[in-house]
């Protein structure tokens, strides 16, 4: 797997410290490399569903930013991108206490990048695939922020 350069890597971890659904579930961006991101969160009842394993909404939120960054890893300057298109597999019961989304570039293209997010519950020191993403980033020139 190819290094990222410092600046790059910085800006990255600069974004990401920026998203506040990140922020809401308390999500630590564990790994970045070129075209490789995991992300982690633990488990509490802001992100629970009512029989006590992770909401299905915040396993895709989870693994749509881990695909999104590992595409952001790899645009070049003054480019962005956005989601276009993503299907998740629930594999499991996300029933542990930590997520950890692994989100990896498949085939980045000019405009479009098609990146694979797989998501482990943890429970005791176990992990096991709970769901799986294929999602297609849309690469676009800087967005203006509000």
């Amino acid at each position: 797997m190819r290094e990222l350069l410092p600046d790059r890597k910085a800006e990255l971890v600069n974004s990401f410290s920026n998203q506040g659904l990140m922020k809401t579930f308390n999500a630590t961006l564990e790994r970045v490399d070129h075209g490789h991101i995991e992300i982690s969160m633990p488990y509490s009842d802001a992100v629970s569903q009512q029989h006590k394993f992770f909401h299905g909404g915040g396993i895709g939120a989870l693994a749509d930013s881990a695909c999104g960054y590992a595409a952001i890893s790899q645009l070049q300057d003054g480019e962005a991108s956005l989601t276009a298109e993503y299907k998740i597999n629930f594999l499991s019961p996300a029933d542990g206490e930590r997520l950890i989304a692994v989100g990896r570039v498949l085939k980045a293209g000019r405009t479009l990048i098609v990146c694979q997010g797989d998501v482990f519950v943890e429970k005791e020191g176990q992990r096991k695939l709970c769901a799986t993403m294929l999602m297609t980033m849309c690469v676009v020139k800087n967005l203006s922020h509000k």
